[in-house]
This record gives structure tokens, C-alpha cells and sequence, in this order.
């Protein structure tokens, strides 16, 4: 692997030619003409930034000869309006001067929604900018993501973990898995969740019911086996959103289904305090931007607080959430600058007893963490490389989840002896305060070395990337704590949870290595513009090859056509490797008189760890239409995705051969005696589960976006959006079935058949939204409708007939065996309950947005989700139960009120 990537390096670089350079430069100013320092000046062309030193000074060299076509140079700073200019880099321009006006209602033209962009990280990206993520008056980043095509905008609600899935309509572990496969990154730095572990046995209760719930009637916090919590991410200190939701670039590894690339604000901007409030939640956000002397740069601070009540008026359920954040930017010369960012979070989830509960319920989950992380980049110009970027960061965190229940139970036999044998266990007969406690203690590391290199071949130009990534997660925590005097639940699934300390098992490390070549050129006189890469990542012990290619075709000024295709892996977490192990206990003797008692219980051990999981995988293509006149801008993407060895559990089925005791109660002795019988008995209904890779599913769709520009006499534009998308889940696995009665195959007695799952089928949604911004500059106003039509939304198992004939059996040994279908024809069949669930009628929700803009100082805004309180039903009979079922589509009435300030 190593061997073929450095060649490929060697090849590209001994053929550059070096060419004629040509040089950009100028000043970034404010409306006042005073330098802006830390300003980003690029042209994504040639995937060149660079900002701005103390004077507001800027330079850009361009390796290229004889380029006849002009490039877009963007100019970009935290608080203000970006600044695009198409430039002839024929000649030589050292004297451009940048004004840059602050962002405010009273501009001529705001964008405040989220807008298409084809560039190096993908053909479909979607960039939200400062204004479009300012007006969604969000409580976290995932009320953002709500408002892309396909998803619903609805009221904030940090109260429940936020997970986001794209281009995905199926649940459950689909869901995970897809969840899993989307890194968030932020200013480069991807943020983990290989390290949580914050789960119950899987063995127990298998993946998806692994997470400890909340007892009371609040819901779970942790999201081990999952992506990360986008509660804990807050939108106020974010400059920039990309979206990609398709085929990345080479650069991007650890995904399978898109990344969210995240920029955040940098530079001298004043202080900046804003709050919204909805309902029971609450949030507040306070800024500022310093500018240092001379080249030290400038420091940015961020300090954020939200609490929520699921319920304000017992305030029993509580979601609260601190953070702050420093980062330090430095351009400490034309060819050097350094960012460093150290970030704090907590979140808390608490449950309170509620005083009238008799159990005395309670659940709480916490989290504390710190991340630092160092970007430093140098310019410095070889044969090999024209820049050189470093990126190292480091996350620790610590987790406690706790449940208590007050139990009054009866006799019930436990033991928690934790090695094979058999022994004697207790019987548990009085009331006691059961408790449920994990704590994990979640360590990740992330470092890049990244090289650039752009040159010029022929009428060909390049921007070569290629590095390496590397990641390691670890857990020191305790793990699971019991206590055997005092558990929650007793012979769950034949078992019983025992201590599992997270500190004995290893560290998880993946690392990649990529090589990115994004290039432009001419065919029969159409520019293109293609990225073809390769990455070559070891995840969990094993080499993965992911090619990865996209390529825009400009036909004319009004038509481009754009293409990719795309292979990706995303490595198993520590929750996947390691689940705590099982212990399945099978009572031979329970027996008790008023004098004495006996559990007698055979336990064996049965070790979980997953050290040879795949990585889950996908393929995708995509392809889409653009085209762009005076009035409107039309773009048409439809894609394919393939997603295979995904993560979930499966029953181990394990047979026991045990021997039979005799007992009785011996009066010398005062207590109940026991001996081998010299017999046996054979147990064969014991099982626990195991993660595998066996989800499998494949996804099509599309999307059709429309745009038109602003009509002025009504100072109003439009937008909208359709989007079509159908998974289906393939899962290569059979189900075995307990039979009442066992059958004769072969003369021996089988008590399990196989079957194909039940739960295959696929899920198709048709939605579409309409967006209107009115603006009026003259008085700093602006309304925003977003209406959301749900036209379909349906799932279909795949069969047709209420039964299935068997397809094998397990055999003596628990193994499958297969059968043919003259067999399965004599034994018996499998009754289904057919299900077809969908949407009955087509609906909308409405909502609106104000904002007015005082003084350019103060904004306040509203938003009202399903404005007109519109909740239609429908009803219809349920064919498996004969009942009447009614269906009530859309959320009440919901306001989010909140007020900006910047002095």
C-alpha cells in the first residue's frame, strides 16, 4: 500500500513543469478603510487561501502559464459580507483593495438560505453561510441540518439525543449505521465517537436495546454505537456549514454517508450576545473577537449555555449544556500561520425523582470534556510540496449514566460468579433501591499531515494533495458497575449482568494515507473540472482501497454537468470491539423450605470481543444538471448508494449438555443437599448476541432544486426544493424460530427452523419544500416562509403472503444446516402479520420567520413552526388487528423568540 502511494507521488512530481507564475495581491479593508487582519482571501480553483497580515495585506502566487480563462477570488471575515471578483490571472494585480461591509438586514442583498456548490470535497455540497445559519434562531447545529432538502424544519428540541442521518429513510440499527458513517469536522479536526462505551450488555440485549433508558418517562442520553450528539454543538460561533451529502474527496476519510465540514469565526469582531427561548428550552451565546499587536493575530472566545424542560411545569426532565471555546489565530508571517483552539463542553441529562413515584425513579446521564487541537500551516515552495499542513488534536472525556428503581419482588434465584462452573447462587426475596451504573472515560486523538502541491502540465493545471491521518480512542473508565446485592434486572434473557471494566481493553487506531489530484483543463473548447483520488486506510487490522472521482463539465454559460462516484469505509468503534462479555446461567436445582434454600446454576463465559469486524462500506455515485440564466438556477442530482457490512447483533444460539441433581433437606445439616443423578439433560434454548457485519442496504433518489431571483417591486425571491428517496435494507442473515413442538429431520429431533428476516423492506418518501424571503433594506426587515409538502411517505415489507416456508434449521450442535424446497414444503410454515405502513393523505407545515434589524446593533427575531397550528388526521383499519387507527400528522403550534446584540 505504502509502496504504491509514494510511487504515485514520485510519478506526479517528476513530471511537473515548472511554470511562469503570477501574483494576486492587495488589501482587505472595512467600511471605515481600517485593515482587516486574518481576512480569508482564496480561489478554490487552485484550492488556495491565504489571510490577511496586521497591515490587511494579502498575496497569492499562481503556478500557471498561459491560463485564458479568469478565476473567482473570494474574500471572506467573520461579521462581514463576502466579497467575490473574477480576475484575469494573465496579468499581474497587486493592488486590489477589498472593502468588506458588515453583515446586516439594511444590505441591498442578504442571503439568508443555504445555497449549491460543486468544489473539490464534492459535486452536491450544500454551504450554509453566517446569515443563513443566524436566521434559523437554532438551539444546536442539528436544527440547521433541518432545514436541508428532504428534512423537515421543526420547533428546537434538546431535550433527546440528535443524531443526523443522510440520504436514509430506514431506522433502527439502519439508522446507527448511517449515523455512524457521517464525521462531523470542525476546523479540520474530526470530533469521535470511537471511544463511547457508554452501553449495557450487548450479549444481554443486543445493540439497538444496549443503551441504558431513562426510568422514567424522559428519554436516553448516551448515543453509544452511533455518530455524535448534536446537542453538543451549538451554532452561534459558526462561520460556515458545508454539507456532503455524496461521493468526498479522497482527503476525507472514516465515512460512509457524507461529512459535515463546520468553519469557525476567527478575527477582531465586537462583542456579540444573542438568546432564544422556545417553550421550555433556552439558550444563550456571548462572542468576541480580539486583535492582538502586531503579528500575533487575534484571539476569538465563545461561552454558550442552553437549558430545557421537556415539560416547564414539573421541570422533571432537564437537559442543561455548558461550553466555551478559545482559539488563537496567528499569521505570524506571508508564510507561516497557526491556529490553536482549546474547547470545553458539559452536558447534563438529569431525570429528577418525581415526589409522588413510590419507585423512586430516578436517571441522570453526564458528560465533561476538553479538546485541544493545533493547526499550523507553512507555505514553502519545492519540488515536492508548495505548503505543508499539521493538525493534531486531543479529546478527553468523562461519562457517568445512573438509573435507580425501587423493587418489592419475591424470590428470585441470581448468582454473579463471572468464570464456567457450576455453583451456588442465592434467591434474592426482599425490597431494596436497584441501581444501574457505567461510567466511561472516552480518550481520542486525531493528527494530519497534509502536502500540496499545484503545477501546471501542458494546458493542464493541478492541485495535488496528498498526507496521512491518524486516529487513536481509547476508554479508561470503569465500565459497568454492579452490584450483586442490589440488581436491576435478575436472569434477563437467562442472564445476569456482571462488573466490566473498560480500562482492560486496547486502543483502537486507524490510520490512512490519500493522494487527491483536483485538476481543470479544456475539452473540444468545455471546461473541466475533475478531483480523482485515491485513500488507502487500515482499519481494525485491515487495508481498504477507496477510489474516489467527480467532474463538472461546463457546457456553456447556462449548462454544466457534474458526475462522481465513490468507495468509503468507516472502522468499527470501541462499543462495536468490545461489548462486555456474556454469562449465561441455567438453573439446575431451585429449592427452598421454611429452614433452607438452594440455586444451583451452571454459568459459562462467553467472551464477545469483535477484534476481526470489517469496516462498513459504501459505494456511491451521483450525477446531476445545472442550469443558471438571468432569472433562476435549477439543479437536478440523483444518486445511488450501496451500503454494506454495517454493524448490528445476532443470537448465538449455544447448546448445553448438563447433568441432573437429586436434593433433599438434611435436618443435621440444616440446609437442602444435592448429588449427581449420573444423567443428563440437554438444554437448547439459550442465546446471546454477538455484532457482526451483516446490514446491508442499497438507497436511490433524487433531488430538484429550484431558484429565482428577486422580484424587486415586491422585494421578494423564491426557492424550492423536491426530493425523492427509496432504501431498502438487504440484511444477509436468517432467523431461527423456537418450535412448541420439535420435528424429525434426518431422524434427529430440531427445535429451530430458519427463515428469511421478516422485517426486509423498503421505505420511499416524496417531499418538497417552498421557501420566500421578503427583504426590505430600507428599514432592516425581513420575513421568511419555509413551507414543507409531504407527499408520500410509505414502507413495504418484501413478501406478499402471510407465511414462509423454512429455508434451514439448526442442528444438534446449533449449527445452520440448508435445506431444499421439497423439504421446507413438509415442515412448518412461518405466519406473518403483512404491513404496509404509510402515509394516508398529503399534508404541509407552515412556517414563518421575522426578523427587524435596529441600529444594524440589535436583531430581533421570530419564528412560529406550524404557524396556523394545522394537525390533519386520517384514519383507517388495521388488517392484522381489525381496529381503527388514527393518525395525527404535525407538531402544535411552536414560537422561538430570540434578540441579537453587538456593541
Amino acid at each position: 500500500m505504502k509502496k504504491t502511494f509514494f510511487i504515485l507521488i514520485f510519478v506526479f512530481c517528476s513530471i511537473i513543469v515548472h511554470a511562469q507564475h503570477t501574483a494576486i495581491g492587495g488589501k482587505v479593508l472595512d467600511e471605515k478603510r481600517r485593515p482587516l487582519s486574518g481576512a480569508t482571501v482564496s480561489i478554490n480553483s487552485f484550492d488556495l487561501t491565504s489571510e490577511t497580515d496586521a497591515k490587511g495585506d494579502f498575496n497569492l502566487i499562481i503556478p500557471v502559464k498561459n491560463y485564458s480563462d479568469s478565476v473567482l477570488l473570494s474574500v471572506s471575515y467573520v461579521g462581514k459580507k463576502m466579497v467575490e471578483l473574477w480576475v484575469d490571472v494573465r496579468k499581474r494585480k497587486e493592488n486590489l483593495d477589498f472593502i468588506l461591509r458588515d453583515n446586516s438586514l439594511t444590505l441591498d442583498e442578504i442571503n439568508v438560505n443555504q445555497i449549491f456548490k460543486q468544489n473539490k470535497n464534492s459535486i452536491s455540497s450544500i454551504v450554509f453561510d453566517e446569515e443563513a445559519i443566524e436566521r434559523v434562531q437554532a438551539f444546536s447545529l442539528m436544527d440547521v441540518l433541518n432545514t436541508l432538502p428532504g428534512k423537515q424544519m421543526t420547533a428546537p428540541n434538546i431535550n433527546a439525543p440528535q443524531t443526523l442521518n443522510l440520504r436514509n429513510t430506514l431506522d433502527e440499527s439502519n439508522s446507527l449505521n448511517n449515523s455512524l458513517g457521517i464525521p462531523i469536522i470542525i476546523d479540520g479536526v474530526r470530533l469521535s465517537n470511537d471511544a463511547n462505551m457508554q452501553s449495557r450488555p450487548v450479549g444481554q440485549r443486543g445493540m439497538a436495546g444496549s443503551v441504558l433508558p431513562a426510568v422514567t418517562s424522559g428519554n436516553a442520553a448516551d448515543v453509544p454505537f452511533r455518530g455524535v450528539d448534536l446537542r453538543e454543538i451549538p451554532v452561534e460561533s459558526i462561520e460556515k456549514i458545508e454539507v456532503i451529502q455524496g461521493v468526498a474527496s479522497a482527503e476525507h476519510g472514516e465515512l460512509t454517508d457524507g461529512a459535515i465540514l463546520i468553519e469557525r469565526k476567527t478575527g477582531n469582531s465586537p462583542l456579540h450576545f444573542s438568546t432564544n427561548i422556545n417553550d421550555g428550552s433556552r439558550n444563550y451565546s456571548l462572542n468576541k473577537g480580539f486583535g492582538l499587536p502586531k503579528n500575533l493575530g487575534g484571539i476569538t472566545t465563545d461561552l454558550n449555555y442552553a437549558i430545557s424542560n421537556s415539560n416547564p411545569q414539573d421541570k422533571v426532565q432537564e437537559y442543561r449544556r455548558y461550553g466555551g471555546s478559545l482559539r488563537w489565530n496567528t499569521v505570524a508571517s506571508r508564510k507561516l500561520r497557526n491556529k490553536l483552539s482549546l474547547d470545553f463542553n458539559m452536558r447534563i441529562d438529569d431525570a429528577k425523582q418525581d415526589p409522588d413515584d413510590n419507585s423512586r425513579r430516578k436517571y441522570y446521564s453526564k458528560e465533561i470534556g476538553f479538546r485541544f487541537s493545533n493547526t499550523t500551516q507553512l507555505n514553502y515552495s519545492t519540488r515536492f510540496f508548495d505548503e505543508i499542513n499539521f493538525m493534531l488534536s486531543y479529546s478527553i472525556r468523562k461519562q457517568e449514566s445512573f438509573a435507580q428503581w425501587l423493587l418489592n419482588q419475591g424470590n428470585k434465584p441470581y448468582t454473579a460468579k463471572d468464570t464456567t462452573g457450576i455453583y451456588e447462587g442465592i434467591l434474592l426475596n426482599s425490597q431494596y433501591l436497584a441501581e444501574e451504573e457505567i461510567i466511561g472515560k472516552p480518550i481520542t486523538a486525531n493528527t494530519s499531515l497534509k502536502f500540496t502541491k499545484r503545477f501546471q502540465i501542458g494546458k493542464t493545471f493541478h492541485s495535488l494533495l496528498y498526507g496521512f491521518n491518524g486516529s487513536y480512542a481509547n476508554n479508561g473508565g470503569r465500565g459497568i458497575i454492579s452490584d450483586p446485592d442490589r440488581p436491576r434486572f435478575i436472569n434477563f434473557n437467562n442472564q445476569n449482568i456482571r462488573p466490566y471494566s473498560f480500562e482492560l481493553n486496547p486502543a483502537l487506531i486507524n490510520t490512512g494515507i490519500y493522494i487527491t489530484d483536483n485538476f481543470h483543463y479544456k475539452l473540444f473548447g468545455k471546461k473541466i473540472n475533475s478531483n480523482f483520488g485515491v485513500r488507502f486506510d487500515n482499519q481494525n487490522g485491515s487495508t481498504s482501497f477507496q477510489p474516489r472521482l467527480n467532474t463538472r463539465i461546463v457546457l456553456d454559460k447556462r449548462w454544466a454537468l457534474s458526475a462522481a462516484f465513490g468507495v468509503a469505509t468507516k472502522s468499527p468503534t470501541l462499543a462495536h470491539r468490545y461489548p462486555s462479555p456474556s454469562w449465561i446461567d441455567v438453573p439446575l436445582i431451585i429449592a427452598q423450605n421454611s429452614q433452607s434454600s438452594l440455586y444451583l446454576v451452571y454459568t459459562e463465559k462467553f467472551i464477545t470481543k469483535n477484534e476481526n469486524l470489517k469496516s462498513s462500506k459504501s459505494e456511491s455515485a451521483e450525477f446531476n444538471i445545472e442550469f443558471k440564466n438571468h432569472w433562476i438556477t435549477s439543479r437536478i442530482n440523483s444518486y445511488y448508494k450501496n451500503n454494506s457490512n454495517g454493524f448490528n447483533s445476532v443470537k448465538v444460539y449455544k447448546p448445553f449438555h448438563l447433568p441432573i441433581f437429586d436434593y433433599h433437606y438434611n435436618e443435621s445439616l440444616n440446609q437442602i443437599v444435592y448429588q449427581e443423578t449420573g444423567r443428563y439433560i440437554d438444554y437448547y434454548d439459550k442465546s446471546y448476541n454477538k455484532i457482526e457485519n451483516f446490514k446491508n442496504s442499497y438507497t436511490y433518489g433524487f433531488d430538484w432544486s429550484l431558484a429565482f431571483k428577486e422580484i424587486k417591486f415586491i422585494r421578494t425571491s423564491f426557492s424550492t426544493s423536491t426530493s425523492y428517496i427509496l432504501s431498502e435494507q438487504n440484511d444477509k442473515i436468517l432467523e431461527a424460530i423456537d418450535l412448541s413442538s420439535p420435528v424429525q429431520i434426518n431422524g434427529q429431533p430440531i427445535s429451530y427452523l430458519l427463515y428469511q428476516p421478516s422485517n426486509q423492506g423498503k421505505r420511499y418518501v416524496l417531499t418538497s419544500k417552498l421557501n420566500t424571503t421578503t427583504h426590505i433594506p430600507t428599514i432592516g426587515f425581513v420575513i421568511m416562509t419555509n413551507t414543507d409538502i409531504f407527499w408520500k411517505n410509505r414502507y413495504k415489507r418484501n413478501y406478499n403472503d402471510n407465511f414462509q416456508k423454512p429455508v434451514g434449521y439448526l442442528d444438534a450442535n446449533m449449527k445452520q444446516v440448508l435445506i431444499n424446497n421439497d423439504l421446507a414444503s413438509s415442515l412448518p410454515i412461518r405466519g406473518l402479520e403483512l404491513f404496509d405502513g404509510q402515509q394516508r393523505i398529503i399534508y404541509m407545515n407552515f412556517s414563518m420567520s421575522v426578523a427587524k434589524e435596529i441600529s444594524k446593533k440589535i436583531r430581533i427575531a421570530v419564528t412560529a413552526y406550524n404557524t396556523f397550528n394545522v394537525q390533519p388526521t386520517s384514519s383507517y383499519r388495521d388488517p392484522n388487528t381489525n381496529q381503527d387507527v388514527i393518525v395525527t400528522y404535525n407538531s402544535p403550534l411552536s414560537i422561538t423568540g430570540g434578540i441579537s446584540i453587538k456593541l
